[in-house]
């Protein structure tokens, strides 16, 4: 006959031996414990809508947020700005707070850590007497807290989201921006830092390079820079009101690099300051804001960012798809000119007349896509740019369809010249004075496919206008 096992027997009854002392644990000397908590009751009835002062006293301190239009500040212990999301949470935390089990008055509070509290929240709301939650020791399991209820002073448990806010330090509820920014409506930005200055700006959607030349720039690029400076979030405040050694010391006086925003909506630019390295961190501080942030040291790659990665290398500056007219040039033969019909089709007019199929186009478009700088030439002589036009490998002009709300079509006209005995060539866009040099591969891919169009267009000649009938004999002429 087999034994039953021994090893869940034991199990089941040092459970219920657990179960049995923190019931024990829980209730107050001298009365039995309640559990009369109705279901899903909040531990805080308040309305949020109105909630105007929120102070908080524990281990942490002592913090004072107000409420200042539809923004949070901080009061005490410093008056700064306030983390409004880091706010919300909190107040979201004590609304979604439950009663667990209600533990009576009385009783010796020092058994929950209650005398003193270990913590305090005292919300206030306009035309409401203060809210007041003291919050004991961690309940033995599950999460929970022992607190002080502010009706009558029951002691209660809660859930753990009632007791968050005893965690809650300075660098968590306050504002920890460098700057408040948007970074797809910033219109102005210049980085000065070791090396020079980079001076860009948006039109239409479009980042040029101002300074220390005129060039496309690569959007990508700026967003990324962009993005990167409205992420940043202090992990620390070293100094709250800096003296001018204490600014000398972090090498914010001067700077070691500084970066300046024009956004729309601004009545002026704003300015960012970046200092001395701080282990993986970096100091930096917005003008006319006083405290010094540590911020994470990855932004100063980005802000010290080299002016070949600032500009665009793709030498096609329209969309690809937005094409719909190429028209091409080379030495000795005629014009060829290309143009999308609305069908999606392409039709062919110079040295060939006739269909060209879509694919055919793409991917002579994509060749053209594919050209790309390696090395820019920015103080081109007049003679250098003049010889590219006397003698290029092929003259491209192209532009994107119109609009669909009215305007100009965008157009860009591109001078490529023959290959020298390095392997690269020299791309001249008429719009810019620069000269830029390219793999010479990208060139023979171009002429290549140019080929390929036109011997597709001679294979297939347009069709007959509706009133020709094939065979008819010729109108008479008078």
């Amino acid at each position: 006959m087999n034994k039953p096992p021994v090893g869940p027997l034991v199990a089941f009854v040092l459970l219920a031996g657990l179960s049995a002392w923190v019931i024990f644990k829980e209730a107050p000397p001298g009365s039995a414990p309640k559990d009369d908590a109705k279901p899903e009751e909040r531990v805080l009835e308040f309305p949020r809508e109105s909630v105007k002062t929120i102070t908080i006293s524990g281990g942490q301190g002592e913090f004072r947020i107000e409420k200042e239009g539809e923004a949070w500040r901080l009061a005490q212990p410093v008056r700064t700005a306030a983390d409004t999301e880091a706010i919300e949470g909190l107040l979201s935390g004590i609304e979604s707070a439950r009663i667990d089990r209600r533990l009576g008055a009385g009783g010796d509070l020092k058994t929950y850590g209650l005398d003193p509290p270990g913590a305090t929240l005292t919300l206030e709301a306009g035309g409401s007497a203060p809210r007041v939650l003291r919050l004991g020791a961690e309940a033995p399991i599950g999460g929970t807290w022992y607190a002080q209820l502010p009706e009558n002073g029951e002691v209660a448990i809660i859930t753990s989201s009632g007791g968050e806010f005893a965690r809650q330090d300075l660098l968590a509820l306050r504002d920890k921006t460098l700057v408040d920014l948007d970074a797809w409506k910033v219109r102005r930005l210049t980085m000065t830092r070791p090396g020079g200055s980079i001076a860009l700006e948006k039109f239409d959607d479009t980042w040029t390079v101002k300074t220390p030349v005129e060039a496309p720039a690569d959007g990508p690029t700026i967003t990324d820079l962009l993005t990167a400076l409205q992420n940043l979030r202090a992990r620390s405040f070293p100094a709250e009101s800096p003296n001018a050694a204490e600014l000398r010391r972090f090498g914010l006086d001067p700077p070691m690099a500084h970066v300046t925003l024009l956004q729309e909506g601004w009545d002026l630019e704003k300015t960012l300051q970046f200092g001395k390295p701080a282990g993986e961190n970096r100091y930096a501080r917005a003008v006319g804001r006083e405290p010094v942030l540590e911020v994470s040291g990855d932004v100063w790659e980005k802000i010290t960012t080299r002016l070949f990665d600032v500009r665009r290398k793709e030498l096609l500056g329209l969309g690809q798809y937005r094409i719909q007219t190429l028209t091409a040039i080379r030495p000795g033969q005629p014009s060829l000119t290309l143009t999308r019909e609305p069908d999606g089709s392409w039709t062919a007019s110079g040295p060939a007349t006739g269909k060209v199929k879509a694919d055919s186009m793409d991917t002579l478009l994509r060749h053209v896509s594919a050209l790309k700088a390696t090395r820019f030439h920015d103080t081109p002589t007049e003679a250098e740019r003049a010889r590219l036009l006397r003698h290029p490998a092929i003259d491209l002009t192209l532009a994107e369809e119109p609009p669909a709300e009215g305007g100009t079509a965008k157009t860009q006209h591109l001078v490529l010249g023959p290959p020298d005995r390095t392997g690269r060539i020299l791309v001249r866009d008429m719009a810019w004075r620069p000269i830029a040099e390219a793999p010479a591969v990208m060139l023979h891919g171009i002429t290549q496919q140019i080929d390929a169009v036109l011997e597709e267009a001679k294979q297939t000649p347009p069709a007959p206008a509706a009133s020709e009938t094939p065979g008819a004999s010729p109108a008479p002429q008078e």
